[in-house]
């Protein structure tokens, strides 16, 4: 024969305890600072190893390609681009688009000569339509792509 089991009810709270939890919550934090600053006039403190816009020494990089087959969203693109180097005999060179880029930091693992890297720059607002960066662009600092 199987036995059968009689389920218990749930103990039913007294309606206001969960008005007071929610009062002894808020009371809590209702006398301490706030979290959000007000960005553009304060600038929040950034951590020492925060790393965000890609940055390429032309000098180093040999166009081995390797950042462009490493990349997860294929944001990264080689062009050929007429410059002197004795390193790059192909003369190819990584584009970076920072509108798909996820910063993963791949690229920055699987280089080689170490010519393509993050730096610590996070303001990358632009009012131009394009988010891809030439190999020009990407070894200059922000201030002076966005003149």
């Amino acid at each position: 024969m199987i036995g059968v089991k009689e389920v218990e009810e749930p103990k039913k709270q007294v309606p206001l305890v969960g008005t007071l939890k929610a009062m002894v919550t808020v009371g809590k934090h209702l006398f301490q600072k706030p979290v959000t600053v007000q960005y553009p006039e304060v600038r929040p403190k950034i951590p020492d190893r925060f790393k965000f816009r890609i940055a390429l020494s032309l000098d180093d990089c040999v166009g081995c390609t390797l950042c462009e087959q490493v990349c997860p969203n294929l944001s990264i693109h080689m062009n050929k681009v007429e410059r002197e180097n004795q390193r790059n005999k192909r003369k190819i060179y990584p584009d970076v688009n920072f509108g798909t880029c996820t910063v993963c930091r791949n690229c920055e693992e699987i280089c080689p000569t170490d010519a393509i890297y993050l730096t610590h720059e996070f303001e990358t607002a632009r009012t131009r339509n394009s988010f891809t960066y030439s190999p020009e662009e990407l070894s200059m600092p922000e201030e002076e792509v966005i003149k």
